[in-house]
């Protein structure tokens, strides 16, 4: 008869490493379910107007400041730009010395211009589809009211306050204790609260700064 394998034993509950008989629970609400086909669709929920308003006017904001803080005041381009373009682009001859294209891209104004080229286009298309959405909801009474998502900022805004916390208290308790203590209490946080979590949210800290 041949010696049973470890990893055979393994297949019944009395030869696991650890205690089957508790089931494990979390103080975590239950994820809903989510299909694999949503994962990436973009639904505009109810504070999408007020939301959209505040990135279009931020957007604006950018684009008025772009005139007179990004250097645009001091470019430097060829008198002749349509010319310079279309010698770069081998469609016409340019007696004399040219000016590296790239001297150009390296001027201060470039990446801001063409990051407004997107940024600006996009908001204004968005905060016109969040009108028409807003609009229809109003139109068959739906709610339209921003309070749950102005929630869900808000209660991110309680890890930004744990992060801050954590990079005041590194330079008084050090970078192994302060870890050491916002792990474990961030795994507290999060539900796992039991001995064993605990314990390996002390272990995966120290594992982290070692």
């Amino acid at each position: 008869m041949t010696k049973p394998v470890l990893d055979d034993l393994l297949l019944f509950d009395e030869a696991l490493p650890f205690d089957t008989t508790g089931a494990f629970k979390s103080e975590c609400p239950p994820d809903k379910k989510v299909k694999v086909e949503n994962l990436f669709k973009f639904n505009r929920g109810h504070g999408d107007l007020p939301v959209s308003i505040v990135a279009a006017v931020i957007a604006m904001f950018f684009f008025v400041a772009f005139w007179t803080q990004a250097g645009w005041l001091d470019r430097d381009i060829p008198i002749n730009a349509g010319t310079y373009f279309a010698y770069q682009l081998g469609l016409a001859d340019i007696d004399g010395r040219v000016t590296r294209f790239g001297r150009i891209l390296k001027q201060s104004w470039v990446v801001p211009m063409l990051c407004l080229l997107v940024l600006v286009p996009a908001a204004l298309w968005n905060l016109r589809a969040s009108f028409k959405v807003n609009k229809w909801r109003k139109r068959f009474m739906l709610p339209t009211s921003a309070y749950f998502e102005l929630t869900k900022y808000a209660a991110a805004l309680e890890f930004v306050a744990y992060f801050i916390g954590y990079t005041l208290l590194v330079p008084w308790l050090g970078y192994l204790v302060s870890t050491m203590i916002f792990g474990s209490f961030l795994t507290w946080r999060l539900g796992y609260r039991t001995r064993t979590w605990t314990l390996r949210g002390v272990a995966c800290s120290f594992a982290i700064v070692i």
